[in-house]
């Protein structure tokens, strides 16, 4: 049964292989601390800049975002994400992670455009998707 499980892991972090270089790297340059594992996921806290994010197997979470009302929310978008990467393996960075991240950061713009792009942003095909795979009600 040890075996199966290494196995599945492996083949894993192959076909996921940017995403998971990706979680080293960033493993390596912040501050993380292992939370739980679940359903073949590592949920991982950190406190850099960054918010909430997935990387293949890696599910990152930042402190204070696991204090708001939406946390059951953000942890089932997350696993969404992840179950997006594996299906999608190295395709993952630039259909999902590449524009997901590239709207999130030109909604957080504090003018006409960047206010729309936040009220939109689970509305965009990958987070709608996410939401569908991690069964969030929004």
């Amino acid at each position: 049964m040890k075996l199966k499980k290494f196995f599945i892991f492996l083949l894993s972090i192959t076909w996921e292989l940017p995403q998971s270089i990706s979680a080293l790297f960033f493993m390596l340059l912040h501050r993380t601390e292992f939370l739980d594992k679940k359903e073949r996921r590592r949920y991982v806290h950190h406190n850099s800049f960054y918010t909430c994010f997935s990387c293949g197997e890696f599910i990152f979470f930042r402190d204070i975002y696991m204090r708001f009302n939406s946390w059951e929310n953000t942890q089932k978008h997350e696993l969404g994400h992840s179950i997006q990467s594996r299906i999608l393996g190295p395709l993952f960075i630039p259909l999902i992670a590449f524009p997901s991240t590239t709207w999130n950061l030109l909604s957080r713009m504090n003018n006409r455009l960047g206010r729309w792009m936040a009220k939109n942003y689970y509305n965009t095909p990958w987070e709608a998707w996410a939401d569908r795979l991690g069964n969030v009600q929004r």
